[in-house]
Parts: structure tokens; sequence; C-alpha cells
């Protein structure tokens, strides 16, 4: 059998069979290449559709007009360093060496004496002029704040108040307030405000009053009433469980009205004779107290619970900060509100003495 041989297409015949292939290639995805920009150009002539084997568009078409939001009222935030100085020429002229105009580090803050501390600082007034004056001015006879000023600053003006420390509570929201909102509305609702784990655990613990969710806690408002602080958001019963979260804090009942947790302490021994007011005997003995409680029916004179008399008519008000300390004795010492940790109230400047 002969066997025919195989013949090698010559470079002529190789030429020409590549280039039909690359047409071929070239030709396919140009032909896809037309149908989907003539697809493209069809769907933007009839409109686009969300319609369609893919997911919709991102963007809406009917998207609302774009309405530009309206700035907030100018406020110091935005006053120039000539209207802050402004402010303060009349207070310079006296305080001088003030590291920072603003008592702010930063020096992206732009504020004037006045803005917060009041007052009237025009140039060339006497001090009497310049200062916010006080109701009482026989207790404020310098600069320095006297003994009990805890005490004494409840019944000046919030003007008053607000003169000597900014800060306080009772005048923040006219203050600091203006710039940090936020931060005044959660320190009014804090522990460091309210108090209210110290006084709840000390009445728990000792059984002058028998829930454990703490009730009553302190809170003053501009002329030194009492207030009732409410959760602005109602906890369920798990939030109170679980994080200690509190639908509202009470003021503390008067002494008076409040009955002893132990009734066995009213037939206690001791004592030269019985005490008719809450008032302690600074002469004691420590340890051994020379009164005990009254005779009488629960209630009446002398017969209240301890706990609810120390807790009103005790230094266990003095590291919260509704007041300023009382200023006579070592650790009180110090201002309320915003500046009690926000300002460096040493006489060194130590921040290590300002605790």
């Amino acid at each position: 059998m002969r066997m025919r041989k195989l013949q090698i297409p010559s470079s002529k015949l190789q030429r020409s069979f590549k280039f039909q292939m690359v047409q071929k290639s070239v030709v396919v995805p140009a032909l896809a290449l037309g149908i989907w920009c003539f697809s493209g150009a069809w769907n933007l002539a009839l409109g686009a559709s969300d319609e369609g084997f893919g997911p919709p568009i991102s963007v809406p078409h009917d998207l609302p007009e774009s309405n530009p939001h309206r700035l907030p009222a100018r406020n110091w935030i935005d006053q120039t360093r000539e209207e802050a100085m402004h402010k303060s020429l009349g207070c310079i002229e006296c305080h001088k060496g003030i590291e920072n105009p603003s008592m702010h580090v930063s020096q992206n803050v732009v504020l004037g004496c006045v803005d917060c501390h009041g007052g009237n600082s025009a140039p060339g007034l006497t001090q009497r002029k310049a200062h916010v004056q006080p109701l009482h001015p026989e207790y404020w006879p310098t600069s320095a704040n006297p003994s009990d000023a805890d005490v004494l600053l409840n019944h000046e003006s919030p003007e008053f108040i607000r003169f000597v420390n900014p800060g306080d509570l009772r005048v923040v929201q006219k203050t600091c307030g203006v710039c940090h909102q936020q931060a005044v509305e959660h320190v009014w609702l804090s522990m460091m405000n309210h108090g209210a784990t110290l006084w709840g655990a000390a009445l728990y613990n000792n059984g002058a009053f028998p829930l454990k969710n703490y009730r009553f806690g302190q809170a003053y408002g501009p002329n030194g009433e009492p207030l009732k602080l409410i959760n602005p958001h109602t906890p369920t019963p798990e939030e109170t469980r679980l994080h200690g979260i509190l639908p509202f804090v009470e003021p503390a009942p008067r002494f008076p009205i409040a009955q002893p947790s132990n009734i066995l302490r009213i037939f206690e021994r001791g004592g030269e004779k019985q005490l008719q007011l809450g008032s302690p005997n600074p002469e004691e003995e420590p340890g051994h107290p020379a009164r005990r409680l009254s005779e009488r029916g629960l209630g009446t004179l002398n017969r209240i619970d301890p706990v609810f008399l120390n807790i009103q008519k005790t230094r266990l008000n003095d590291p919260l900060l509704g007041f300023m300390g009382s200023n006579n004795h070592p650790g009180d010492y110090r201002t309320s509100g915003c500046s009690a940790c926000h300002v460096v109230y040493a006489n060194d400047r130590s921040p290590s003495q300002s605790g």
C-alpha cells in the first residue's frame, strides 16, 4: 500500500491562515462592543430603567431638591479676636498677666471676659462699677471666697454666682453650655452632681430605706432650691437591674420625718439628757455619744433616723458639684460645677495641689 506524503503548507498559506484567525478574533469582540454601545444609547434615549436582570441602581431618579442647611445663629464661637478683646479691655487694666485670656488652652477659643463672667468691661471704670456686686457685701469683703462660701452663695443672685464662678451648674447654661451643651446635660444627670450612690449605699446598708435602687440625690436650682432629676430616657427594669440606670432622683426628705431604721436604738444607754434637736455636740468624747434618742414617739424630738440626719448635716455633700467647697477645711478649698475639675485653683498653680 502506498503511503501519501504529508504536505506542509507553504509560508504564504501559513500567513493567510494566521491573518484569517486574527481577523475573526478582532471582529467578535468589536461586534459585542457595538451591541453594548447601541443598547446603552437606546436606554439613554428612552430613559433608564431600574428593571432588568441586575440589582436596581444605587441612586434613585426622583431625588428631592437639595436645600442648603441653614447655619445656626451667630454666637461667641463666631466672634473675631477684636470683638473678644473689646469685651476684656476694662478687665485687663487691673487683671494683668493672665496666661490665656479665654481661660482655655486652645488658641482657637476666642472669648472675652464678660462672655463668661458678666460684668462691665468698659475701660476706665472703678472696681465697684465693673464688678457684679453681691446682695450681701458683708460676707464678701474681698475677692477671696469666704468661709462657708457654699452656704453664702445660695443667698446671692444668679448674676453674682456667674461672676464668681461661670462654671457653677446653676448658671452653666448661659456660660459653658453655649459651646458644650451636650456635656452640660450629661453632667446634670451624672453621679458627680447628684451623688445618689453615696446616699443610697448609706441608706440601704443601714436599713434606713428598703429599696436597693437608689432614690435620693442632690441637685439645686439657680436659687438653691432642691430639684428632682428626671431621666429623659425612661429605662426598662432590665436596664436598671443590669446597668443601674435610674428613671429619676429625688431630693432627700427632711430629717425630722425620717423614722429610725433600728427601733432598738431608742433604748440605748447613755446621755446626760435626751437631745432635743438634731445638732451634734462638738464637746462630746469621740465614740461615746453623750446624747441618746428621744423617749417620745417616732418622728418627734430626736427619735429620727440618724442616716437621713447625717447626709444633710455633715460633709457628705462636699465632694459633689452642686456647691463649692466650704473653704474652711482641708480638701474643701475648691469651686463648683465644671470649674471644680477643669480649672486649676491652687495658689501655687500646681495641678497636683488642686485635687
